[in-house]
């Protein structure tokens, strides 16, 4: 059975709603899957502006959400009204036999923004998450990339998670979604076996993550 997941992430205010609306009609794609940050840069932003874009989102499909390092710990309680909240959780899609492992936030920032965690956080929660998945395949989402890859480049330093990178290589999911570091939109790595894809900023694309025949794959939609 072919099935399609559409997958956003960095909205940061540019809600960008109809280009979504119209890939999730025009691909009959059910379910959306949302990386964090939300709010505009610098600033928490408006809490009822997430609302109404994740009002519109739930009228074609069924979201999973984590939160961006920018956005306000107060989030969840909005993605808890469309039980959407994913963060630090484990989801499934009915159809496919797979773990979607996902994790918010980021790593510490020198921006001090709302969403953030030490590194030993960061890998006792999501090594909690693998050693509970039930299915053999597994899918981590995370808002944030992993520490020394090609998605997590900025200003010529690397500034990933290292817990995110150690849990990579002790649990070799199929994939890593993550965003975080705009400059690396679009940039694709592996650890080991696990291939890395950083999502983006909305405001430039976004992916569609493809599963036939027990496989799974992406394509990148740029806007």
């Amino acid at each position: 059975m072919n099935r399609e997941i559409l997958i956003i992430a960095d909205i940061h205010g540019n809600f960008v709603y109809e280009k979504i609306q119209r890939i999730l009609q025009e691909r009959n794609i059910s379910e959306i899957f949302v990386l964090g940050d939300f709010s505009p840069h610098g600033k928490v932003g408006s809490l009822e502006n997430i609302e109404n874009f994740l009002n519109m989102l739930a009228l074609h499909a069924k979201i999973y959400a984590i939160p961006g390092n920018c956005d306000s710990r107060e989030i969840l309680k909005i993605f808890a009204q469309f039980k959407a909240n994913k963060h630090n959780k484990t989801g499934n899609v009915e159809g496919i036999n797979v773990d979607f492992l996902f994790f918010g936030g980021s790593n510490i920032t020198p921006f001090g923004t709302p969403f953030e965690y030490e590194e030993d956080e960061i890998y006792e929660n999501l090594k909690k998450l693998f050693e509970e998945a039930k299915s053999d395949r597994k899918i981590l989402l995370t808002h944030c990339p992993p520490l020394n890859t090609k998605c997590d480049i900025t200003n010529s330093l690397h500034v990933g998670s290292s817990a995110i990178r150690k849990i990579v290589e002790e649990f070799q999911p199929e994939i890593n979604l993550c965003s975080h570091v705009h400059e690396c939109y679009g940039k694709e790595d592996f650890i080991g076996k696990t291939r890395i894809v950083n999502v983006g900023e909305l405001k430039r694309g976004c992916w569609i993550l493809k599963f036939a025949d027990k496989k799974s794959e992406t394509e990148r939609i740029n806007f």
